[in-house]
Parts: C-alpha cells; structure tokens; sequence
C-alpha cells in the first residue's frame, strides 16, 4: 500500500493533513505505515495526475476523496464535511475511508459521493451509534465486570477488546489499570469512545483501531493478554468467520492468555423468528443475530482449556446468554 499526500507549494493545510492521516492510520491498526508528501508545482503535473486541489490523499494512485468531474488545477480543495466546506476531511471520514481501503483493499468514493456501504450491519451500526450517542449508557456490562475479575487473576495487563461500541466496557478496563486496545468497525462508536477517554482522563491507556473482524486482527502474535468480547461474536457472522476469528484470537493471545466473549444462543425467545438468513443468523428490527448452539460453543473450545459456560439474562425480552472463559495452556 503506498500513501501519498499530494499539496501545492506552500499550501496552508500541509501540516495539519499530515497530522490528521498520522491519527487516523493509528485509529485504524496502520501504526507502522509511512507515506509521501509530493508537490505539485505546475498545472501541466496537475492535469496529468488528475489532481483537484490541495492537499490530496491518495492510496496507490487513487484519491480518497474523487469527485468524478472536478477539474484539476493548483487550487485548494474543499471538502465536504458535516460541518460544510472545509480544507480538509474530517478525522472520521478519513478514518473511514482508510478502513475501507484495509477491508476491500479498493479505495473508495468521498462523501457526498452516495456510495454505498459494502456492509448493511456496518451501515446500520454506524447510523445507530450517530443517532444514540453512548446508547448503552456509562456503567460496564455484567461481563466486562466479570472479566475483569478473571483477567487479573490471570495476571493480564493487555486487553483487547472486539466490538467495543461506544466503549463502557473498555472504559471500565481502563479505569481498572488494564492496557487497552479496542476495535469495532464502527468508527462513530469508537470516536465517541475517544472523547469519553479523553474526558475522563483515560487517553493514554487506551488505543482505538477500526476493524472488521472478518480480516486478521491487526496485532503481531502472543501481543495481548486477554481478549473480551460482549456479543460480537454472535453478529452477523457465519459460521467460518467465527471459527476464523477465534482462530485469530489464539494466535494474538499469549500463552496462558485468557478469553472471555459472551453469545445469545438457541434457547432465546428470537430464536427461529424474524427474518431468517440462515446458518442460525435471524434478523429482527435491522439487527441480525447468529444464534449460537452448545456444540459450536463447544467446538470452539478445541484446542482451549474450556474454564466456564454460564447462562444468564440481559435487557429485554429477556436475551438469554452464555458467558463463555476458555483460556491458552
């Protein structure tokens, strides 16, 4: 993957495009990736490169940010953003638009563009979360209390966490000491995880990283301690993704490392209703749920010391769950 960033001599936005793409790569897992800063100086460049305006991203060859049409020329670009015209994107729709880049390895349109997701729960998540802020409220879930507990016995620092939302739990971790990594593939969730961390003076124990857990994790081997995940498993997920993902958290786990995830499974009242789509995945008011049988919990465990199943109940209707721990020899 090669990263330019593309600017007119002496462009006022160069310093802080630069700074803007260095935070969003690290949102999005890229800590490592580098890129190029090139100056455009002659309109003659500008045309042959299709260049539109300053500063530019580009990602092998292709713009982040294409407005079919737009001419090019060594003006400053305008984009647009929530907040009307600006210099520069946004954090979060840069930080989008990378994340699709790691997940489709295509670059996609701009906003504004009306393309569209390539992912309906993706989508459905990122309106939900923009139109309930911290929808789940402040308090950590009873699981993430529970974990905590068991990834100090444990003697865990580094928590990963999949599907962190808004960040409750990672926030609680926090605040318990833990080091914290939390990734969800909603980048709106995760930048309101952002500034409650920021206001609550938690910023520096804990990193965001947009990410579909469909694609390997973005973390070297035996990198964490502990792994939770509060009913991400149990998306909209078929059966080979979730074996490939906790194949995934083996592999980042240390050995001795601990994971805690939590499943609604077949003996909730939503199981068998709404819209079905098959490989025990139901569909009920724009979510889809896989509803998780003993065996696969069991067949996931293969390989794993399984330490507990425990069932209970949470929210309405009640969703009946189990809490799943099953560690690394």
């Amino acid at each position: 993957m090669k990263i330019e960033v593309l600017v007119v001599p002496d462009c006022p936005h160069e310093k802080a495009a630069v700074e803007l793409l260095r935070r969003a790569l690290d949102d999005v897992g890229l800590t490592d990736v580098t890129w190029d800063t090139q100056v455009v100086a002659d309109q003659d460049e500008a045309e042959r490169i299709g260049f539109t305006g300053s500063p530019t991203f580009l990602i092998d060859g292709r713009d982040l940010f294409a407005e079919p049409g737009r001419a090019a020329g060594l003006t400053c670009r305008m984009y647009a953003t929530p907040q009307g015209p600006a210099g520069l994107p946004t954090l979060d729709q840069l930080r989008q638009a990378l994340a699709a880049v790691c997940q489709t390895g295509n670059a996609p349109a701009g906003p504004g563009s009306g393309r569209e997701p390539t992912n309906e729960q993706r989508r459905h998540w990122q309106d939900t979360h923009a139109a309930h802020p911290g929808m789940y409220g402040a308090e950590p879930s009873t699981p993430a209390v529970h974990a905590a507990g068991v990834f100090r016995a444990a003697g865990a620092d580094r928590v990963l966490e999949l599907g962190a939302g808004h960040g409750r739990d990672a926030l609680y971790f926090a605040r318990k000491g833990f080091t914290v990594r939390a990734t969800d593939f909603s980048s709106t969730g995760l930048g309101q995880l952002r500034e409650a961390a920021r206001a609550q003076g938690l910023a520096d124990r804990i990193t965001t990283a947009v990410h579909d857990v469909r694609t390997p994790l973005p973390l070297p081997d035996d990198s964490v301690d502990a792994v939770f995940a509060h009913m991400l498993l149990c998306m909209a997920l078929s059966t080979r993704e979730i074996r490939t993902l906790v194949a995934e958290v083996r592999r980042v786990l240390r050995p001795g490392g601990v994971f805690v995830y939590t499943v609604r499974h077949t003996g909730d009242a939503h199981y068998g209703t709404g819209t079905a789509h098959g490989d025990d995945i139901y569909e009920h008011g724009g979510f889809a749920v896989h509803f998780f049988p003993r065996q696969l919990v069991d067949s996931l465990a293969d390989g794993w010391r399984l330490d507990e199943v425990h069932g209970f109940e949470e929210g309405e209707l009640p969703r009946r769950l189990w809490r799943i721990t099953q560690s690394l020899s």
